[in-house]
């Protein structure tokens, strides 16, 4: 991937300048389901006009209480515990990117390193989705954005001609 450059943002947003891969973004479809196989999609990402107001940040995916959570990629865990009444935990993946999982019961701690495929927890109760959910959230640089960007190639398809 050197030399390329990829860009993540919110649909409705107006793009930002794209940025060099040496600073680690993740290509569309690179990660995998933090529920394997593919899950429902219940509620998808829809981000407020402004940052203070209300809006979902983050998706929604169909799961039942006790359904085992994968890391959807490599990374550090930053956070394992509960915020509110729901327990959380948040996978560092390096270059401002920042993944959520809620409701997620854990029994990693923080610091501990996590490959693609591994398991990170539970599906626990807790959340806006009254555990028939898992909530997963992805940040760059702070800024929420779809996680469903890493995991489906939402790019358009381009027909070229066969000469």
């Amino acid at each position: 991937m050197i030399g390329t450059a990829v860009l993540l943002a919110p649909a409705s947003a107006s793009p930002p300048a794209p940025r060099p891969a040496s600073q680690g973004l993740v290509p569309a479809g690179a990660w995998s389901w933090p529920l394997p196989p593919v899950p429902r999609l219940v509620r998808g990402f829809d981000p407020p006009a402004q940052r203070w107001l209300s809006g979902h940040r983050g998706a929604d995916l169909q799961a039942a209480p006790g359904d085992t959570v994968r890391a959807p990629s490599g990374g550090i865990v930053s956070f394992a515990g509960h915020i509110v009444d729901r327990p959380v935990i948040v996978i560092n993946h390096g270059s401002g990117l920042l993944s959520s999982f809620e409701p997620v019961r854990s029994t990693l701690e923080v610091g501990a390193i996590v490959s693609e495929g591994d398991e990170i927890g539970m599906v626990g109760a807790g959340a806006h989705c009254d555990a028939l959910c898992l909530h997963w959230g992805l940040r760059l640089d702070g800024e929420y954005i779809d996680p469903l960007l890493t995991i489906i190639d939402t790019r358009p398809s381009i027909l070229l001609p066969l000469d």
